[in-house]
């Protein structure tokens, strides 16, 4: 089985003055690009809401220590990670999205 391309993310939109932005994932599948935004979290770490252009998805997307972090898709509640914490993680750890 060859391996899997690695999954790359990058910011398309910093956060403009009303904290919307975009970003985007390419993969094996091609690219998909996602607009979101920082929401409080009453429980810890980062709070975002994510929403993918094109489909009606949107998910709640918790980034904190990475056990803790947490995601309302499908990726996430069948495996325990996916794509959205990963990518917005990536992008915090680089200093992309600055509190």
């Amino acid at each position: 089985m060859a391996p899997q391309p690695p999954r790359v993310i990058r910011l398309v939109r910093p956060p403009d003055e009303f904290g919307v932005g975009v970003f985007a994932i390419t993969s094996k599948k091609g690219v998909q690009f996602y607009v979101f935004k920082e929401i409080p979290s009453e429980i810890g770490g980062r709070g975002f809401v994510v929403h993918r252009l094109g489909l009606a998805d949107v998910y709640h997307v918790r980034i904190a220590e990475p056990a803790e972090s947490s995601c309302e898709c499908l990726g996430f509640l069948r495996h325990g990670r996916c794509k959205h914490v990963q990518g917005l993680a990536a992008l915090i750890g680089h200093g992309m999205l600055p509190e």
